[in-house]
C-alpha cells in the first residue's frame, strides 16, 4: 500500500469522527508533532540511558517530575474549557458590566481560544505524560501508591482520549466530561505523593 493511500486511510479514520476539515487538519498536525516529540524524547532517553541510570535517585526523580509538572500545567489549560463554557451558559452573565467592558464578550473570546487549543494541548500533555510514565518505569517499577495511581491515571487517559473523539459527534453521552473529572482527581492524587 502506498504512503498516499495509507495517509488517506488514516485521514478517513479521523474524519469519520471529526467532520470539520479545519479541526481535522489542526488535530492531525498536533498529533503528528506530539508523536514526533515523543519519539525524539524516547530517542534522547535511549541515547542517555546509561547516564540516567547512574544518576542519584533524587536527581533522576526531579527529571521525571519535570515531565509530570509540564503535563499538569498543560492539562489545567485543557480543563479551562469547562468553567469557561459553564459561565457562558449562565443567564445573568449579560448583566455583568464594568463601564463599556462586558464580561460575556471577554468570555466568548476566551471560549473560542480554549476551544481552539483544547485538543492540541491535550495531545501535547498526553505525550508528556507518556514520557513521564516511561521514565518512571525504566528506573525501577514498584507496586506502591504513587506508581499504581499513575498507571490508573494513564489507563483512564486512554479512555478519555477515545471518548474525546466520540465527543466531536456528540456520541460520548458526556463520558468525556465524566472521565476528565475522574482523570483530574486521580492525576492530582498521583501528583501529590
Amino acid at each position: 500500500m502506498s504512503s498516499k493511500q495509507n495517509t488517506r486511510k488514516n485521514n478517513y479514520f479521523l474524519s469519520s469522527y471529526i467532520p470539520n476539515p479545519k479541526e481535522l487538519r489542526t488535530i492531525i498536525i498536533s498529533l503528528t508533532i506530539t508523536i514526533c516529540l515523543f519519539f525524539i524524547g524516547i530517542l534522547l532517553i535511549s541515547l542517555n540511558h546509561q547516564q540516567l541510570m547512574m544518576q542519584d535517585y533524587k536527581h533522576y526523580k526531579i527529571i521525571v517530575k519535570q515531565f509530570g509538572s509540564i503535563s499538569r500545567i498543560l492539562y489545567f489549560a485543557v480543563l479551562a474549557i469547562y468553567p469557561v463554557f459553564l459561565l457562558l451558559k449562565w443567564k445573568r452573565l449579560k448583566t455583568i458590566k464594568w463601564r463599556n467592558f462586558q464580561l460575556k464578550s471577554f468570555l466568548q473570546f476566551l471560549g473560542k481560544l480554549v476551544r481552539k487549543w483544547h485538543v492540541p494541548l491535550a495531545l501535547a500533555s498526553t505525550g508528556a505524560v507518556f514520557l513521564h510514565g516511561y521514565l518512571a518505569i525504566i528506573r525501577g517499577f514498584e507496586w506502591d501508591f504513587t506508581h499504581i495511581t499513575g498507571i490508573l491515571a494513564i489507563i483512564l487517559l486512554v479512555f478519555l482520549l477515545f471518548m474525546g473523539l466520540r465527543r466531536f459527534k456528540r456520541k460520548d453521552k458526556k463520558w468525556h466530561f465524566k472521565l476528565a473529572i475522574g482523570f483530574l482527581i486521580l492525576f492530582m492524587i498521583h501528583a501529590s505523593f
